[in-house]
């Protein structure tokens, strides 16, 4: 299976991927919105960990240009972000439809990759 990482925080999405990997997925990472787009177009994920604050856009309009596209437009995805327990941010990914949730940056890896196991292998 194979997961998208976007994320501007070069390090962190390097550590995911990796742990990732570790955890027996194919990951990629995408280090702007505009890049994740034009990734989602051409790796086609299973799943997407998508970041809020990507510096060229936030990860709300890169979710929102993933779904418009007709190959990507059923892709789901995590909001992974430091923002994320900000009810508000949450619930308005939330309305997304292919929003599967939102997780803490925080959060220890093996939580993050638990969530991508039983979303996926659901």
């Amino acid at each position: 299976m194979k997961i998208l990482v976007i994320e501007d925080n070069e390090p962190f999405a390097l550590m995911l991927c990796c742990a990732l990997r570790e955890a027996g997925y194919d990951a990629d990472s995408a280090l702007s919105g505009k890049a994740g787009i034009k990734n989602s177009l051409t790796y086609l994920p299973d799943l997407i960990l998508l970041d809020y604050e990507l510096g060229d856009m936030s990860g709300y309009d890169a979710a929102l240009g993933i779904r418009c596209m007709r190959a990507t437009s059923g892709i789901p995805f995590i909001l992974l972000s430091s923002l994320a327990g900000d009810p508000m941010l949450a619930e308005g990914f939330r309305r997304l439809p292919n929003c599967r949730g939102a997780l803490a940056k925080t959060q220890p890896l093996d939580q993050i990759i638990a969530v991508v196991r039983k979303l996926l292998h659901a």
